[in-house]
C-alpha cells in the first residue's frame, strides 16, 4: 500500500525535533519494511523556502546543508521513495486547492499524490486533519 510523508513528518523523522505518534512510526516502519515509503519532491521546495525564511520565523535547521543536499540525505537515510509530480498529479493539485479552497499550494501537491496514489498522509496539518474528516483525505496522524 505505502504511505506519504508530509514535509514536517520527514522533518521530524529525521531530527526527532518534535515527537510523533505510536500509530505513525508504525505506519512508516511497516513502509519501510515494504520499500513503500514515500516522499514528495514538493517537500524539498517547502524545506527550500523554510530555510529561506529569517531564523526567527523558521525553527527547522539544516546545520550546514542546502535544503536540497538535507533532502536528499534525509530521503537516503529513512530509505523512502520520491513520488514525481508529472502532468497528473499537478492537474490534481489544482483541482484539490479548488474543491478544498486550501491556500497552502505544497499541502496541494501532497494531497493529489496522496489521492493518485491512493494512500494515506502522515500528517499533523490541521487543514488536512478537516480533509480526512470528511473522507476526502486518509490521514495517519503524527
Amino acid at each position: 500500500m505505502g504511505v506519504l510523508l508530509d514535509t514536517h513528518a520527514l522533518y521530524w523523522l529525521v531530527t526527532s525535533a518534535d515527537v510523533m505518534t505510536d500509530a505513525a512510526l508504525v505506519t512508516i516502519a511497516d513502509a519501510q519494511s515494504t520499500n513503500a515509503l514515500f516522499v514528495s519532491p514538493i517537500s524539498a521546495w517547502e524545506l527550500a523556502i523554510a530555510a529561506a525564511k529569517p531564523a526567527h520565523k523558521n525553527p527547522t535547521s539544516f546545520g550546514d546543508a542546502s535544503a536540497g543536499t538535507w533532502f536528499s540525505a534525509a530521503i537516503r537515510a529513512i530509505g523512502a521513495k520520491v513520488i514525481p509530480v508529472g502532468q497528473r498529479i499537478a492537474c490534481l493539485a489544482a483541482q484539490a486547492a479548488v474543491e478544498t479552497d486550501h491556500r497552502d499550494p505544497g499541502d496541494c501537491y501532497l494531497i493529489a499524490t496522496a489521492r493518485h496514489r491512493r494512500i494515506p498522509i502522515v500528517s499533523r496539518d490541521a487543514v488536512m486533519l478537516k480533509l480526512a474528516a470528511s473522507d476526502y483525505l486518509q490521514i495517519i496522524r503524527c
